[in-house]
């Protein structure tokens, strides 16, 4: 059923009356962030009643109605919506991620290329220079990959027992990345040019998109040929982001050590307030007077154990004693029960999905998995304190964040940025600032 009419509507309520239900929005601009674009129409499947129906809100075959109307339909029953982060922008709804629910099952995102149509293949092919042109394909052929993508859906669906882990799980994923996206970058248009191109820049502004769908939930962050998750540290393409405030500046704030003290809060072991390196090398060395190179060398040893294997001579050192101990009960309940969980989430990574394993590549997956579910939480704590300043974060990168930050907000923002960030000194951070994101001054020192 098309919905054309406002009272048509009525339909719809009465069916998410029933059961759970998939919404599948289909954007105006296949190529377009979903910043600069809009929702064409949107396809409602009820699984209680199996009915299913299309709200239009652009579409040049449909009479379209107004897209606010969509908060006014009420569920007591479950949404799952595809693309949650996306839809956030434009409704208000309580939903689920679909994508959420099918990755944390199979540990991939679901399958949704091989449900295009032949139509829409030629199409994009076309049109990809012209902007909007799924409000001109035509209905009938989005209807039919609608329906192929709820199949799919369904598959995975029928299997899922929704669980307390999923829902904070889900919440603090799409949430969070979807406010960071949101936020997007202020860049230097002509240096932006020269680096990346146009590539669709609106504004003076460019966003990025998180893939949160890999194996360990570790995200990438590419969009419009940028990747953001990578950027080049030496051709100075980073000078492309600015602040976007007429008073401001970049503020990096990044972890030091990390993935150590991630492993010592996991296996319970107390790690000093310093220099982790150091700490490791006069256990390493045995001795207190660590050189330059000693210190360099520690690190080289202390990835190698981590990312490598711990051998018998290191497991002599409390530290990795203790993770090795760990990473063989991890192991152990790799194969006896096809599963573990991650420490702080309890998010399930489950042997029929991961290939090729080992101990050490099981572990390596559960630290990067740990490390996402850490900041996670982090996250969460900066959005919430930022609810309340100019200050925004722009961007996410395993290790550091990157706030657009407002002079007019104060030092003492930046120390509550700290303090949260280093979870009140657990995790010790480095403070870098600049004008631009590729000259960053430290000043650490000052943050106090």
């Amino acid at each position: 059923m098309i919905v054309e009419k406002e009272k048509q509507l009525q339909y719809i309520q009465e069916a998410l009356q029933v059961g759970d239900s998939l919404w599948i929005p289909m954007y105006s601009d296949p190529f377009a962030h979903y910043m600069n674009n809009s929702i064409s129409f949107i396809y409602i499947y009820c699984i209680g009643t199996n009915e299913q129906f299309i709200i239009p809100f652009r579409h040049k075959d449909c009479f379209n109605l107004n897209i606010e109307l969509l908060n006014n339909l009420t569920s007591p029953n479950d949404i799952y919506v595809l693309a949650k982060k996306r839809f956030v922008k434009f409704s208000s709804i309580k939903c689920y991620d679909a994508d959420m629910m099918y990755w944390w099952q199979n540990h991939k995102m679901l399958p949704l290329d091989e449900t295009n149509t032949t139509t829409h293949d030629a199409w994009n092919r076309w049109w990809h220079n012209e902007t909007n042109t799924h409000d001109w394909l035509p209905i009938t052929k989005h209807i039919e990959r609608c329906e192929s993508m709820k199949d799919t859906f369904i598959k995975s669906y029928n299997l899922f027992e929704k669980t307390k882990e999923f829902e904070a799980y889900e919440s603090l994923v799409t949430d969070n990345f979807a406010a960071i996206e949101r936020n997007g970058l202020q860049v230097n248009y002509d240096k932006f040019v020269e680096h990346f191109k146009a590539n669709g820049l609106k504004r003076n502004r460019a966003y990025s998109e998180y893939n949160i769908w890999t194996t360990t939930g570790r995200p990438s962050n590419k969009f419009g040929g940028v990747n953001f998750a990578a950027l080049n540290k030496e051709d100075k393409c980073r000078e492309s982001f600015v602040s976007g405030h007429e008073h401001g500046m970049l503020i990096e704030m990044d972890f030091d050590a990390y993935h150590p003290r991630i492993i010592a809060d996991i296996v319970d072991y107390n790690l000093p307030e310093g220099s982790v390196h150091e700490y490791f090398a006069k256990q390493y060395f045995g001795k207190d007077d660590i050189s330059e190179q000693e210190y360099e060398d520690s690190k080289k040893i202390t990835f190698r154990l981590l990312y490598g294997g711990i051998d018998k001579d290191f497991a002599k050192v409390p530290f990795f004693g203790k993770t090795k101990t760990y990473i063989n009960t991890l192991w152990n309940q790799f194969k006896s029960k096809g599963y573990v969980e991650t420490p702080k989430m309890k998010r399930p990574l489950y042997a029929k999905h991961l290939h090729d394993m080992n101990p050490n590549k099981l572990f390596n997956y559960v630290l990067q998995a740990s490390e996402t579910e850490y900041n996670l939480s982090i996250l969460n704590d900066i959005n919430d304190l930022l609810c309340e300043y100019n200050t925004n974060i722009i961007l996410y990168t395993y290790d550091s964040v990157l706030f657009d930050y407002d002079i007019k907000d104060g030092r003492e923002l930046l120390i509550k940025l700290r303090n949260v960030m280093s979870q009140a000194g657990r995790f010790p951070v480095k403070t870098k600032a600049g004008l631009n994101y590729h000259v960053m001054t430290d000043m650490t020192s000052r943050i106090t």
